[in-house]
């Protein structure tokens, strides 16, 4: 379930700079807005999977792979992949008192393929998205997979491996205030650059799958009192996107 770490800056500056691929990507998501002290709640991912639009009806949910490419094979058959994350995001495990100021969904590339035609060597674009359906992994196919809102961030340029980072803030915030149900994200990518990336089932570090990252901090003294916890963490997760950029498969979602 949750990973709960508190951080320092100082700590988080140290472990980041013995190499650490996780807390490096952590620390390019929170350095621009650091606090003195913050939580820091790494969720990892609890559903995924990658459906194929070759083989429509086949789930991909056991598979160690995730993809998000349109590509094409000799003949100019489509080949295309989206990818599904959902993140058991539980109100009860933000620490008392505090509010949500950041949530940053952080993938990894970390390998592309030659197994569905040519793969393209041009940027690749990552565009992240809220899921407005339930869904679940072990039924979702290419033919049944869910409804998805327009990007709230959409990364552009990808041209090599590593780190892939959405502020995802206010997505997460209306989901713990329950204002919009967590049916979790979608990855979708509209070039035919293969981006790949490791499933929970894949065998590689877990600082390589997909993580959900949750910074909180406690509100300024009386500010709290003036805007409420919901009003807080709202104006909270404004300012600090103007500052940087002016579970088990058994169960469905909206059980878990």
């Amino acid at each position: 379930m949750f990973h709960r770490i508190r951080f320092s800056l100082a700590t988080l500056a140290s472990v980041a700079s013995r190499g650490s691929h996780m807390l490096v990507a952590l620390g390019a998501a929170l350095l621009a807005s650091a606090p003195a002290q913050a939580d820091i709640i790494i969720l990892p991912v609890a559903e995924d999977t990658a459906p194929y639009s070759f083989v429509p009806s086949l789930p991909r949910y056991n598979n160690p792979t995730l993809y998000a490419f349109e590509g094409f094979d000799e003949q100019s058959t489509p080949h295309d992949f989206e990818t599904y994350l959902w993140f058991d995001v539980d109100p009860a495990e933000i620490p008392a008192g505090h509010v949500l100021v950041e949530a940053t969904l952080l993938v990894t590339y970390a390998f592309g393929s030659s197994d569905y035609g040519v793969p393209s060597l041009d940027p690749g674009t990552l565009a992240c998205r809220e899921v407005l359906e339930d869904w679940d992994q072990t039924t979702l196919t290419w033919a049944n997979r869910p409804d998805i809102a327009a990007p709230f961030e959409t990364l552009t340029g990808i041209d090599a491996l590593g780190a892939q980072l959405c502020d995802a803030t206010l997505v997460v915030h209306h989901w713990l205030q329950g204002t919009n149900p967590n049916h979790g994200f979608a990855l979708t990518n509209e070039t035919e650059r293969v981006i790949g990336m490791h499933s929970r089932e894949s065998s590689a570090d877990p600082s390589l799958k997909p993580q959900l990252i949750l910074r909180t901090e406690l509100p300024e003294p009386g500010v709290a009192t003036a805007l409420g916890t919901g009003g807080l963490a709202l104006a909270l997760a404004r300012r600090i996107r103007r500052g940087r950029r002016a579970g088990t498969t058994e169960q469905t979602h909206a059980g878990a």
